[in-house]
């Protein structure tokens, strides 16, 4: 039995005849579209696993949800089909992978999410599928509590608030202007232009905690004051700032309030910068899944605003 025999075995004897054609005509994206629309015919099922291409075997990785309603199945089918396939394949290993099951718990099929792909068989078919809506197919799985979705939209959210870096990685100090720009609180503004970004990451831990109760009490409340450390968040440049410079000082400034109190304001951010400013908080912290799931509605509207 070849290679390609031995990968398909177990797919069904139909589908094997299938594949086979396809490899012999090149694998065009015609062809691996009809073996798409064939497998969705027969789909009942599908398993989100942990873990993208590669160890350990499908059969041995962590169960993260399984999906079984007809609506979700087709939304996602839709969400992971449409686009263009591209003799290209991208360097990374993915974080999810998704397994077809039909009617007779047969596993049909199944393919590997990436920052902007989907790699379906990837060992057969070498050509990946950009274009597909994974931001619409993150927020799906991050209301089922599965995490990852904050990395999918984080660049695209980057791009369309032009938040990219230019010459200067840190805000400088003196640079009141920049100050006011990037959305600081006019409260703070007067401790952070002695300082440039890359060191108002590092202040000592008691400044940390001072200035946010000056936060609090300039804002007349701490809901107030979490929705301005958001807005703020959310206006620095990427990457250098908001990693390692106003970026992370925000980041302690949020970690002085308990989950409770962010939760309650997460459902309420719709401003641009406050929602870039929480999906940018999610993935420092990397449990993004509850924090997505609520953010999903404001981040589908300002992605197709832009």
């Amino acid at each position: 039995m070849g290679v390609v025999s031995r990968t398909i075995q177990g797919f069904g004897v139909g589908l094997f005849g299938t594949v086979c054609l396809f490899m012999q005509t090149g694998r065009e994206e015609a062809s691996i579209q009809v073996w798409l629309d064939e497998v969705w015919s027969r789909a009942r099922r599908v398993v989100v696993l942990q873990g993208g291409e590669g160890e350990p075997p499908t059969g041995e990785r962590q169960t993260l949800a399984v999906i079984e309603d007809g609506a979700s199945l087709n939304r996602i089918r839709e969400w992971t089909t449409a686009g263009e396939f591209v003799a290209d394949i991208c360097r990374c290993p993915g974080d999810l992978t998704l397994v077809l099951y039909d009617s007779e718990s047969s596993a049909i099929g199944s393919a590997s999410l990436h920052p902007d792909r989907v790699a379906w068989e990837r060992s057969i078919f070498l050509s990946d599928l950009c274009g597909a809506d994974l931001v619409a197919l993150r927020l799906f799985l991050s209301g089922l509590g599965i995490n990852g979705a904050s990395g999918a939209v984080l660049d695209k959210l980057i791009s369309v608030l032009n938040l990219h870096e230019g010459d200067v990685q840190f805000r400088r100090a003196g640079d009141r202007a920049e100050l006011v720009a990037r959305r600081v609180p006019l409260s703070l503004v007067d401790v952070l232009s002695l300082k440039s970004g890359e060191q108002a990451a590092n202040l000592e831990q008691d400044l940390v905690e001072r200035l946010t109760a000056d936060l609090v009490r300039a804002e007349g409340s701490w809901h107030a004051a979490i929705k301005r450390l958001f807005a703020w968040l959310g206006s620095v440049t990427w990457p250098a700032e908001a990693v390692a410079g106003d970026g992370q000082l925000v980041r302690r400034m949020l970690d002085e309030f308990d989950a409770i109190a962010i939760a309650r304001v997460l459902p309420e951010l719709a401003g641009p910068p406050e929602v870039m400013g929480a999906v940018a908080w999610a993935a420092f912290r990397g449990e993004d899944a509850s924090t997505m799931s609520v953010l999903g509605s404001a981040i589908i509207r300002l992605l197709r605003q832009s």
